[in-house]
């Protein structure tokens, strides 16, 4: 039994009936048209015999007020796994629409705080794979890894595996592992870290109140320093909208090479352009630069699957009416400013500011005074996923995305992740913040071709930062 890290904690205290905290991603396979039904079928004797290992086989048990632990659990895998298809014809806008009914409802938390839904009958011979997990379990990068593990990347290998299933492979490095630091070893190196922890805690602290005093060179945004945009009208129903689009990875790497970025940059930038383009459509454009709520993963290959190994930074994007190539050098700065005052400082300081970040971003929903004063406009995340074409079991995985989880203090979050030659990006928002999320990632999409159009004659220059 484990109890709960703080971060773990605050999504499961964050959670009510209108604001769902699991993350939700979908994985879409191409079948021959010999094997449609009987693959599909394979597919779910075969997750539904598995065995399931950590995080998978965690459920809650509450020890008090606010406070809880993981128990080990036998979850029941009819229960888990369910099988269930899209009405004929099997449109696109059918399975959005399955898929997104599928997402509203919160976890069961006397279960393993997990679901898997195998998606049948999608036109032209495809299924689908849509699992959620919630947030306290495990977060992005985590899952990522294990997603990939569960994959393989050859077309002969009729393997089928889920993400939950055991890794015999990682399993054998992480006793090596921790035969080499005992658990004592572990405990007297977090003790021996405490005073410099704390002495960072403050320093961090000190220089947010400089910066509000402007004794000290902006860094990065403050909490409830952002203006208040339509992005943060928060969700009042359980209601949400998804939409998503690809962009060609190659694309986006010529144009970070030719300009000294990095993918990261180039993807926030035309996010940035877009969302600015979509205020000014609905007659909301703000003076001022938004604010993105971004997470830093801080996972290394030590760490086990579940949990939150992230933390979370206030970064000030581009001005209002700058050019998409200005506002790509604006937003590259930025983020290099803050990535350079985050490496600076340890890991536990990192969390402990981001419970902060966080804090101020939900106090919002609790109270009213702080709905004008909100600390970002919206979450912006980012996952590096595998470059190579994924088989399950033999058969091509044609699409991958996730359903952007609507945070804490606000109504939108835009995800991007790579998959094989694609930036994969989805938009998820309550209807009160963003009522048309195609609009924006036409928007999105528009100012991706600006920003080719504009760099195609820039001279490649040095990489910076």
């Amino acid at each position: 039994m484990s109890k709960l890290k703080p971060m773990d904690m605050a999504f499961l205290l964050l959670e009510n009936s209108s604001r769902q905290m699991h993350m939700t991603a979908y994985q879409m396979f191409k079948v021959p048209a010999r094997q449609k039904h009987s693959f599909v079928a394979k597919v779910l004797k075969t997750f539904r015999n598995s065995e399931v290992t950590a995080p998978f086989n965690q459920k809650l048990k509450w020890l008090g007020k606010d406070v809880a632990s993981w128990q080990r659990a036998e979850p029941d895998l009819n229960y888990h796994v369910r099988h269930v298809a899209v009405p004929a014809p099997g449109s696109m806008p059918q399975f959005y629409e399955l898929v997104s009914f599928l997402n509203t409802p919160l976890l069961d938390r006397d279960q393993p705080l997990w679901e898997c839904y195998i998606i049948d009958g999608i036109e032209n011979n495809h299924f689908a794979i849509m699992i959620k997990v919630h947030h306290a379990l495990i977060d992005g990068g985590g899952a990522l890894k294990l997603f990939r593990a569960a994959m393989s990347d050859r077309a002969d290998d009729k393997t089928i595996r889920a993400v939950w299933m055991p890794n015999e492979k990682k399993t054998s490095r992480k006793k090596r592992s921790r035969t080499k630091q005992p658990q004592l070893k572990q405990l007297l190196s977090r003790f021996s870290r405490l005073p410099a922890d704390i002495l960072g805690t403050g320093t961090e602290f000190a220089k947010m109140g400089a910066q509000s005093l402007k004794l000290r060179p902006r860094e990065s945004a403050l909490p409830f320093g952002a203006a208040k945009t339509l992005f943060n009208n928060m969700a009042g129903s359980s209601a949400r909208r998804y939409a998503n689009c690809e962009l060609p990875l190659a694309d986006i790497k010529a144009i970070a090479k030719k300009t000294g970025t990095t993918i990261n940059d180039v993807v926030t930038t035309i996010i940035d352009d877009a969302l600015h383009h979509y205020l000014k459509d609905h007659q909301a454009s703000i003076d001022v630069p938004l604010v993105g709520l971004m997470a830093m993963s801080l996972r290394t290959d030590e760490h086990d699957a579940g949990g939150n190994q992230v933390s979370v930074e206030l970064v000030p994007m581009g001005e209002p009416r700058a050019t998409v190539a200005k506002r790509l050098q604006q937003v590259h700065e930025s983020i290099a400013k803050v990535k350079e005052k985050s490496r600076k400082l340890p890991n536990s300081v990192r969390q402990f500011y981001s419970l902060f970040v966080f804090g101020s971003a939900a106090i919002s929903d609790f109270s009213s005074t702080f709905e004008a004063l909100p600390s970002a406009n919206l979450v912006i995340s980012n996952m590096v996923g595998p470059r190579e074409q994924l088989y399950l079991g033999g058969v091509p995985m044609v699409a991958f995305q996730g359903l952007p989880i609507v945070p804490p203090g606000g109504g939108l979050n835009v995800t991007f992740a790579s998959f094989n030659k694609d930036i994969c990006l989805a938009v998820g928002a309550a209807p009160e913040a963003v009522d048309n999320p195609y609009l924006l990632v036409q928007f999105i999409v528009n100012s991706f071709e600006k920003l080719k159009k504009a760099t195609r004659n820039t001279r490649k220059v040095a990489a910076k930062n």
